[in-house]
């Protein structure tokens, strides 16, 4: 799977937050293995868990999905400075459609 984020890695601690890029790759990895916009918001919401624990947070208070508007939304506030505006890149290189809410929380809807 090729996932190109030279940008955003040139421009970490820039525009983007330190590890914005490499949560993102994760990210992309794990959404397109999954098909429904519910499995894709879980496998995102796992790979955030993660990284929140990985950076010393409470993934039980920094993270979660919940449904929204017809679809997923996935929220982590204290990731890395507009992790979601990379991680939409990122995932719409692997064919999967997400959109940033705001620069923590990436919303999944059904295609």
């Amino acid at each position: 799977m090729d996932i190109n984020l030279d940008y955003a890695r040139k421009n970490e601690g820039h525009y983007y937050g330190y590890g914005a890029s490499d949560l993102s790759e994760r990210i992309a990895k794990a959404a397109v293995t999954r098909k429904s916009a519910k499995g894709r918001a879980h496998a995102v919401l796992e790979v955030l868990r993660q990284c929140a624990s990985d950076t010393g947070h409470s993934p039980d208070i920094e993270c979660f999905a919940r449904k929204e508007r017809g679809g997923w939304r996935v929220s982590y506030e204290a990731g890395p400075f507009e992790w979601a505006i990379v991680a939409s890149d990122a995932l719409g290189q692997v064919g999967v459609l997400a959109e940033p809410y705001y620069s923590f929380d990436l919303c999944f809807y059904p295609e």
